[in-house]
């Protein structure tokens, strides 16, 4: 994918029996943003941490736990009393953990950092290396 191509949203839980571990009613579900741009990570270190006039690092989790919520969800389908809850700050605030916890591990493969493999592929041909050859030959010197 291009860095500017849409991503579609991933909704949750995926099947049934997901479902059925969360212990989700059979009409609640979960939109998210299908990818992390720089302004939600922004918005999400901006709540998460500050740096103190010592030069210290505060870092509230439970901020920053809110602030994935708050920026990756799109919209749910919760409901209380039979009525649609929603989507606002204060109800992301009131979601009982076992909501809370399934979104945020959804959101955490959203937003995975890449694998080893990726790494080192994205890595090799930053420094000039070109992976698929049987002789590796650099492209650009590096600059020690």
């Amino acid at each position: 994918m291009g860095a500017f191509d849409d991503f579609s949203p991933v909704t949750i839980p995926e099947s049934e029996e997901q479902r059925k571990q969360w212990g989700w009613d059979q009409h609640e579900q979960v939109v998210l943003k299908g990818s992390m741009d720089i302004s939600d990570q922004e918005y999400t270190a901006n709540l998460m941490g500050k740096l103190g006039k010592e030069k210290d690092l505060e870092i509230r989790l439970g901020t920053g736990r809110f602030s994935l919520l708050d920026r990756m969800i799109i919209s749910w389908t919760f409901t209380r009393n039979g009525k649609l809850v929603p989507l606002t700050p204060a109800n992301i605030r009131r979601l009982p953990s076992r909501y809370s916890t399934p979104i945020l591990a959804a959101i955490d493969k959203i937003v995975a950092p890449m694998s080893e493999e990726e790494q080192q592929d994205f890595l090799d041909g930053v420094n000039g290396h070109i992976v698929d050859s049987d002789a590796q030959e650099k492209l650009f010197p590096m600059r020690s």
